[in-house]
């Protein structure tokens, strides 16, 4: 009996999260009102609030799953090339044009909802968070590779893989992903140490 109750919050729970998760992606974060997603969640607004006492909590849980799949994705590509930095970092740009680029047909989750929030409202802390993150990753390959500017490179990198999401969500470039890739690959290989 008591696993019964502790399945149904955690069902009821996920079934929160996916809602929102799908809502606040595809109509955005404002646009969603509680009581939406507890009428597509099915669940009462007392199950609601227990699992998260307020919009922002929800908010900064759906982000927080988003955050959680990038995490996997860059570590299980940086854990698959243990002695090949270069490789990992080809794979983290390719890994956008596979996932991403088909996935965030309306653009980046997290640029979208810290658009909608200024400050430090949980989205936009969590999308420094996360951008942080993968910045500091892109930067410890290139350091390994003994990159000339590996702190400016990741940087760069980031920002190619912001406006290659944006691009593929607004332009009709039917040469996005070559263009991306081109263009992360010249930036990171512009500034390895030339071979003898």
């Amino acid at each position: 009996m008591s696993a019964t109750a502790t399945e149904r919050p955690s069902q009821a729970k996920e079934r929160i999260l996916q809602t929102a998760e799908r809502l606040f992606y595809d109509e955005g974060i404002h646009a969603v009102g509680i009581q939406r997603i507890i009428a597509e969640a099915s669940v009462t607004r007392v199950t609601l609030y227990r699992h998260f006492a307020s919009k922002d909590d929800l908010v900064a849980a759906y982000l927080d799953r988003k955050a959680a799949y990038d995490h996997a994705q860059v570590d299980g590509i940086i854990d698959a090339h243990p002695d090949d930095p270069r490789a990992a970092l080809a794979e983290i740009g390719s890994a956008l044009t596979r996932d991403d680029f088909g996935a965030v047909r309306r653009g980046c989750p997290f640029i979208n909802a810290s658009a909608e929030f200024v400050g430090t409202h949980p989205a936009r802390v969590k999308a420094r968070e996360i951008r942080q993150w993968v910045t500091g990753r892109i930067e410890g390959l290139l350091q390994r590779l003994d990159h000339r500017d590996p702190r400016g490179t990741a940087e760069q990198l980031m920002m190619v893989r912001t406006g290659a999401v944006v691009s593929g969500a607004l332009d009709a470039n039917d040469h996005l992903t070559e263009d991306y890739l081109r263009c992360w690959a010249m930036l990171i290989d512009g500034g390895l140490p030339q071979s003898a």
